[in-house]
């Protein structure tokens, strides 16, 4: 008899046995992709899953250029969950390509962090002991 229990809390499940992930995934694109237009930043934005990447993790694609780490296709469980963690991949793939901070706080001129408050995926700066800017996809 086999070993294997899937309800192992290792198991990761996959994109291809539950689709469902990627498009809590690719919604949460959408949606942080609002902020990076709001910011005048053009240029492809898409999730990926690399031929190379045997983890199967989806990885943010930028103007056809990756970096910084996957995301494991269980963070599709969560909406929220993904949209902090999509929002993280979006900026560290933006900022390393772009060599510049994005998104800036306007009013301290400091990065901004994906982050959670009160239940909601929002945007927040460390200035003036940390205030939130706006919710994740509401970028002014």
């Amino acid at each position: 008899m086999p070993s294997e229990d899937r309800a192992d809390t290792n198991f990761e499940p996959s994109f291809a046995l539950e689709p469902g992930l990627w498009a809590v995934l690719v919604h949460a694109l959408e949606v942080v992709e609002r902020d990076v237009r709001a910011r005048g930043i053009t240029g492809t934005l898409r999730l990926i899953t690399p031929d190379w990447d045997d983890r199967g993790e989806a990885w943010v694609e930028f103007q056809g250029c990756y970096h910084g780490n996957g995301i494991p296709p269980s963070t599709g469980k969560d909406p929220g969950t993904a949209l902090v963690d999509v929002a993280d991949a979006v900026q560290e793939t933006i900022m390393e390509l772009a060599w510049k901070v994005w998104p800036v706080c306007e009013t301290h001129d400091l990065g901004l962090r994906a982050g959670w408050e009160q239940e909601a995926a929002v945007w927040r700066c460390a200035g003036d002991g940390t205030h939130t800017v706006a919710p994740v996809g509401e970028l002014p």
